[in-house]
């Protein structure tokens, strides 16, 4: 998403642009905004984004005799149980603004959804029961893999206890074998989702699961909130209205096949605009 956009840009100047100048310009405002974009070392807009990351092969686990043992994540194995210190998962886009899903597989396993451990809730507002899976309507910041009970629902057919949330959006999420909950919404609903497997940090999630050289696959919203970053759009503007200047003073004929007497201005950011920007850069302390 374009932090800049060419109407931006022509208020800023004040001119007006032929179809092939504004086709352009639309190359530097995008050009620009990459170019700040690995100059912080992430995304200056919000989106969502999906990344793999491999849990280092040098990651052991410890005996479950441990005091690093969570007794909620117990396992039906035989032998000496173990679990891991957690594993910090470095999002490449943050910062965090939510997670959706987080899945984990190996080379033996299908991925299997991993849920948060942040207890949340929200309010339910209407449900609609289809075969074996019920869709929620509730503004709520759950992620796919929690399980969630609904409770203080009419008609209390509709209440489920301790499902897997199947798939989730900022206003629905959706519980799956839930056949025997039926009927038509009423009224009320209250839905509380949690988990034991990750926790959602700005700069990434702390993963309580998973061994050496397993796939971690985040899906979540992140990158700076540029909007809200006011210095951003100036930079861009400034930067962009030297290039519009460049492109066309210096423009020749082709009759013409000696350049211009004209100095050039500096393109791209001024290092005082970059050091003014550094604040924001990407660092990582680890």
């Amino acid at each position: 998403m374009s932090l800049v956009s060419l109407s931006d840009l022509k208020t800023y100047m004040d001119i007006s642009l032929t179809q092939r100048q504004e086709d352009a310009v639309t190359y530097i405002l995008d050009g620009l905004q990459s170019e700040l974009e690995a100059f912080l070392g992430r995304p200056v807009t919000q989106d969502e984004v999906t990344e793999e990351h491999v849990i280092p092969s040098y990651f052991q686990g410890v005996p479950a005799t441990s005091f690093f043992y969570d007794h909620s994540l117990s396992s039906t194995d035989d032998g000496i149980n173990y679990i891991q210190p957690s594993q910090i998962i470095y999002a490449r886009n943050s910062p965090i603004t939510n997670v959706k899903k987080v899945t984990l597989a190996n080379l033996a396993s299908v991925p299997v959804n991993l849920a948060e451990a942040m207890q949340k809730k929200a309010t339910i507002t209407s449900a609609l029961a289809s075969g074996s899976s019920v869709v929620f309507t509730a503004a709520n910041e759950f992620t796919i893999g929690q399980r969630v009970t609904v409770s203080d629902i009419n008609p209390s057919t509709l209440q489920i206890s301790g499902l897997e949330i199947t798939a989730v959006t900022s206003t629905a999420f959706t519980v799956g074998d839930a056949a025997g909950a039926t009927g038509s919404y009423v009224s009320g609903g209250l839905a509380t989702a949690t988990g034991n497997d990750y926790t959602v940090h700005r700069y990434g999630i702390e993963l309580y699961r998973g061994f050496p050289n397993d796939v971690v696959s985040i899906t979540y919203t992140g990158g700076l909130d540029g909007s809200a970053i006011k210095m951003f759009k100036l930079m861009i503007l400034r930067a962009a209205t030297r290039e519009v200047q460049n492109m066309h003073d210096d423009v020749v004929g082709m009759k013409d096949l000696n350049t211009r007497n004209v100095a050039p201005l500096e393109t791209g950011f001024l290092e005082k605009e970059l050091v003014a920007m550094k604040s924001y850069k990407r660092r990582r302390i680890a």
